[in-house]
């Protein structure tokens, strides 16, 4: 009997400890990681991402830390037979293969392009697309941009 009141006093001070209460909190915001700094996607989506550098590898490994679903192609040319047997909800690639993707993708895709930093590309990608990237962008932005498109699909 003297053992259940102790048990039951253990618990209900391990609920009331101040670390206890903040063990889950604000996990799933945009940006907003754990202790180690990784991200987490609140919204994980199907990205198709075009992935030719050592760099766009690290971003597929990234984005899918952060809970994406990523699906990494080579070149360009195979967006078009990735998406003909597989569903995803945005396509990543570089601004340069805009005219290969758009005409490959279907309604229900969003395509992401990524400008190469300090060309017109930049300038160019902004004002063509509703939603555009650097590739010197941080992959903190690269979430964000991922999730507002993500959200608008699903709304």
């Amino acid at each position: 009997d003297a053992m259940y009141k102790l048990i039951a006093v253990a618990t209900i001070a391990c609920f009331f400890n101040s670390s206890a209460l903040a063990c889950g909190e604000s996990l799933y915001r945009v940006g907003k990681g754990i202790v180690y700094r990784e991200y987490t996607a609140p919204l994980p989506g199907n990205i198709l991402l075009v992935a030719e550098t050592d760099a766009e590898k690290m971003l597929a490994d990234a984005l899918q830390r952060a809970g994406h679903n990523v699906r990494v192609v080579a070149s360009a040319d195979e967006v078009g037979s990735t998406l003909n047997y597989a569903d995803f909800d945005i396509v990543l690639s570089r601004y340069q293969y805009r005219r290969s993707i758009e005409s490959a993708i279907a309604d229900d895709v969003q395509y992401l392009p990524v400008a190469r930093h300090g060309t017109d590309e930049v300038k160019l990608a902004k004002t063509q697309y509703q939603r555009a990237l650097k590739d010197t962008d941080h992959i903190k932005r690269f979430l964000i941009q991922i999730h507002r498109t993500l959200k608008t699909q699903k709304a």
